[in-house]
């Protein structure tokens, strides 16, 4: 099986070949959801990205495209952004704000978490399968899968 591709099995019993699903962070849903995309987005910028701004509160006034900048930026690589102990939503949703493309794949995901678990004191294992069911509901976090 490669990194593309997923077997699934039809309603006949034969194999199918699905295309790998990918994830992505939609503002829409957040508007939506009658929350601020400033406040969800914004709050959760890391520490780089917060001291090379003029004014301490400028991201309140930033749209989503200029945080998700700041984020591409700053973030991604700044050591302790991405927590193992913090909950998995809340992990997929910054590797996806600091991603430098717009989605990632399951298995970029599940690679990603994988290797920040098994760094953790208290090392952890999900399957690519449980990791697929809770981004396919995690909408309440703005994760989408991607089209």
């Amino acid at each position: 099986m490669t990194t593309d591709q997923i077997d699934t099995e039809s309603e006949e019993g034969l194999e199918v070949d699905e295309k790998e699903p990918s994830y992505s962070f939609s503002p829409e849903v957040i508007e939506a959801l009658g929350r601020s995309i400033q406040l969800v987005v914004g709050e959760r910028l890391c520490e780089g990205a917060l001291l090379k701004m003029k004014e301490p509160d400028a991201w309140k006034k930033m749209t989503f495209k200029e945080l998700r900048k700041r984020f591409k930026d700053n973030c991604g690589d700044q050591d302790g952004y991405l927590s193992p102990q913090a909950p998995l939503l809340e992990t997929v949703v910054r590797m996806l704000l600091a991603s430098k493309r717009d989605s990632l794949t399951l298995s970029e995901i599940h690679a990603d978490i994988s290797a920040l678990w098994i760094s953790s004191p208290w090392p952890r294992h999900i399957s690519m399968n449980a990791l697929r069911r809770v981004l396919e509901h995690g909408v309440t976090h703005a994760v989408v899968r991607s089209e």
